[in-house]
């Protein structure tokens, strides 16, 4: 498997980054790292986190990262990381 990132996806990760630097820069480059190096934890258990049955039929699959979430799609034997929200934010 291989990971792949939607431009959405990195864009989600610098804003919420920017968002926490406001406030602690240092923590807002932690953040930023832990994103961005989470999806390589699916490497080793692809399913993790509930599937999100109003895509389907996508596999389209979400997961807690502290006070994050990523959103993800199994696409073959690629996995798409599609989002990250704060797990507080209004996504609707």
């Amino acid at each position: 498997m291989s990971i792949k990132w939607a431009p959405e996806a990195r864009e989600d990760v610098d804003r919420l980054a920017d968002f926490v630097a406001r406030y602690d820069p240092v923590r807002a480059d932690e953040i930023e790292k832990e994103l961005s190096e989470a999806p390589k934890t699916l490497l080793q258990f692809s399913r993790r986190g509930p599937r999100l049955s109003e895509f389907d039929p996508r596999e389209i699959r979400e997961f807690r990262i502290d006070r994050y979430l990523l959103r993800y799609e199994l696409a073959g034997t690629d996995i798409v990381v599609l989002r990250f929200f704060h797990a507080r934010e209004d996504r609707f």
